[in-house]
């Protein structure tokens, strides 16, 4: 299967390790995570060459292209809020998955 990660990139990388182990999880699972590159500790080391657009862009790709999302929301992020929203609109399943006893906004958690 085709799965979309998602996860927090510039709004903070507290939970890398978490974010590893699901996607070496799905990966071990055989599943294709088009989005693996979230889980690289050195993802902002080529940044300048990711201009904003094209990162819009190859996302809204890999988010047309895949059968589920798997998100990460421990850490509150915009862009994975809008990954969410717009593959809800797509009409794709979404899981959430985040550390329990935190407070999820209820946008994600209903």
């Amino acid at each position: 299967m085709k799965i979309y990660f998602s996860a927090s990139i510039a709004g903070g990388r507290k939970y890398l390790s978490i974010y590893k182990k699901i996607v070496a999880h799905l990966k071990s699972q055989g599943h294709e995570v088009l989005s693996e590159h979230i889980v690289r500790e050195d993802i902002f080391s080529d940044e300048e060459k990711w201009a904003p657009r094209r990162v819009f862009e190859q996302d809204i790709k890999w988010l047309d292209e895949c059968e589920v999302v798997v998100a990460e929301v421990s850490n509150p992020s915009l862009g994975v809020g809008y990954e969410i929203c717009y593959a809800l609109s797509k009409k794709l399943p979404v899981l959430c998955a985040y550390e329990t006893g935190l407070f999820i906004s209820k946008m994600i958690t209903g």
